[in-house]
């Protein structure tokens, strides 16, 4: 079976866990991550990052890719992700 280059969990270090460190990207720049269609894992590059997968759902484009294409992601961790993007953006505020 074909498999999507994916993490299947965030990663220890994933800025979009709720114990990433605080203000550790900067509100600007986690709201343009944010923004973006996708992003890769900052430790893994040519795998897309669970944690903006987990955040965004259905908005990340990747996430849309893999239903068109009827795979399935197993994404886990999804409690360890902040439970909305105004939270994430508000703990990345310097």
């Amino acid at each position: 079976m074909t498999k999507l280059p994916n993490m299947s969990r965030p990663c220890r270090d994933c800025p979009f866990r709720k114990d990433s460190t605080k203000g550790w990207l900067g509100e600007p720049r986690m709201g343009e991550i944010l923004a973006t269609e996708s992003f890769v894992c900052h430790k893994k590059n040519d795998h897309q990052c669970a944690g903006h997968m987990l955040i965004r759902g259905n908005k990340n484009g990747f996430v849309r890719l893999a239903e068109q294409l009827d795979m399935t992601l197993n994404l886990a961790g999804a409690e360890k992700v902040f439970d909305s993007e105004t939270a994430c953006i508000e703990h990345h505020r310097h």
